[in-house]
């Protein structure tokens, strides 16, 4: 695992992304594209190995990407071995990148086989026990695991992976193309219908129990003299359980059901603040990094890689996961802040952003990994010739 020398000659890499296992939009699945569009800028010669008539292989196709398609529905599925491993070693890929738990084994095993370094992700935290039957063999046969936050990592770590096979490489926002709006504050907010002199917080994603919704609504309620309305940008199962909530809590006109949009960034650029309530470790979630770039305070919870995001009382405000009175206190904060402090407290959010979590600065720490696991196989691929 010893870094690439600065003098070392750096051909283009030729790259396996291995997405198998995805279906529909997500951030997850996003980070694939996104990543695989700029290692192909830089020269990287880069195929991606997607399920076909799913979201990813129609986006890649829609990008111009190398296709292999691949059907592994879970970890042990071994019916597509014979044609991947053949697929694998006639392409003489220099890395395997592997980017969820039901890829970590077949792919990373048949690359291995092939002389081939291997990477893995994570980009979700399942519950330990779960994750601990999950990395049993592919700890052994994987070169570094990639973590999307310390957060992750330490996870991991407690899984049983040793530390220096596992690196923090937080996800990174393509922050230029987020901050292009195409709608104004002021037009968005007419569309939804909100009264002057509100201080607007919202949402952005899956309205899901572990998103922790029901506990912004319940703050809100218990402080009703703060003059709030918020926005739910997105839709889900819980829908109809935080309507319940907010007609039984007297919120109806309060809060708004925005619903999904393509246009997101219009969206939170519209905001305040936004609000991230979750109640489980959220990964590294982008739209805290999206939010910040486009200089909006962030209220998150103290759980997953959140609080290495959110700097708590310089660029938002941290509370502890599921505490609802802390929640309204923070609420309060936000709402005693004057608009200039506010846009203040927000733009120290996108210089971080900015500085620490952009897209390109991603793909520098990746492409620098991939390097590195490359030189190590080629040198330890020599020295077995040489026997």
């Amino acid at each position: 695992m010893t870094p690439l020398s600065l003098s070392s000659p750096r051909r283009p890499l030729k790259i396996l992304q291995v997405a198998s296992h995805f279906l529909n939009w997500g951030g997850a699945e996003i980070h694939v594209l996104n990543l695989t569009e700029r290692l192909l800028a830089r020269g990287h010669d880069v195929t991606v190995s997607c399920r076909p008539g799913f979201f990813v292989e129609k986006e890649a196709q829609q990008r111009g990407f190398k296709i292999f398609h691949a059907t592994v529905r879970k970890q042990q599925d071994w019916h597509d071995a014979r044609p991947y491993g053949r697929f694998i070693k006639e392409n003489r890929f220099d890395v395997v990148h592997s980017h969820w738990r039901a890829d970590y084994l077949v792919a990373p095993t048949l690359a291995r086989l092939a002389h081939v370094p291997v990477i893995l992700m994570s980009h979700h935290s399942p519950y330990p026990l779960q994750l601990k039957e999950v990395l049993f063999f592919p700890r052994f046969i994987s070169n570094r695991f990639i973590a999307l936050s310390e957060s992750v990592r330490q996870t991991l770590i407690r899984c049983g992976l040793r530390p220096d096979k596992v690196v923090t490489i937080h996800h990174g926002t393509d922050v230029v193309a987020f901050q292009q709006t195409t709608a104004s504050p002021e037009s968005v907010r007419a569309e939804w219908g909100i009264p002057a002199g509100r201080v607007v917080i919202g949402i952005a994603g899956r309205l899901a129990s572990e998103k922790g919704i029901t506990d912004v609504v319940r703050a809100m309620s218990n402080r009703p003299e703060l003059p709030l309305h918020l926005i739910l940008i997105g839709a889900g199962k819980l829908e109809d359980e935080i309507r319940a909530l907010c007609e039984a809590r007297d919120l109806t006109a309060r809060v708004t059901f925005a619903g999904f949009r393509h246009d997101v960034n219009n969206a939170i650029a519209a905001l305040d603040a936004l609000i991230l309530p979750s109640t489980w470790a959220e990964p590294c979630a982008a739209v805290v990094q999206q939010a910040m770039a486009l200089g909006k305070p962030v209220i998150g919870t103290n759980t997953g890689g959140t609080p290495e995001m959110v700097v708590h009382e310089k660029t938002g405000f941290i509370a502890e996961p599921g505490d609802i009175k802390q929640m309204g206190d923070m609420l309060a904060r936000l709402c005693a802040m004057t608009d200039d402090e506010r846009i203040e407290m927000g733009q120290k959010g996108r210089v971080r952003v900015e500085s620490h979590f952009t897209l390109d600065l991603m793909v520098d720490k990746i492409e620098q990994l991939y390097y590195s696991e490359w030189e190590c196989a080629m040198q330890k691929n020599k020295g077995i010739s040489a026997q």
